[in-house]
């Protein structure tokens, strides 16, 4: 009755599973898109770039010495603020 099993399409497709699939397509979005602005070697250490709630870019990067170097690089990249973040380490 209330227990029944879902099809994963439906699974996915509704509820708070649904907001995921959507959040995490509209980052893989942004980041190709900003890769594609980018230099080949800051994009290729591009871990992800998505916007936060106050309107800014935050660009992910894969090491403290690339996220230091992308700190220059940022301008012409967005219309608004740019914050520039480290992955941490295994994630």
């Amino acid at each position: 009755m209330g227990n029944e099993p879902r099809k994963l399409g439906d699974v996915m497709t509704s509820g708070a599973l649904a907001d995921l699939t959507r959040e995490a397509e509209r980052r893989r979005l942004t980041t190709a898109e900003i890769r594609g602005k980018l230099p080949a070697a800051e994009a290729e250490h591009l871990v992800s770039a998505s916007t936060n709630s106050a309107g800014e870019l935050v660009l992910v990067m894969d090491t403290p010495s690339w996220a230091a170097r992308m700190r220059y690089c940022v301008d012409g990249l967005a219309n608004g603020p740019v914050r520039v973040k480290v992955a941490p380490r295994g994630g």
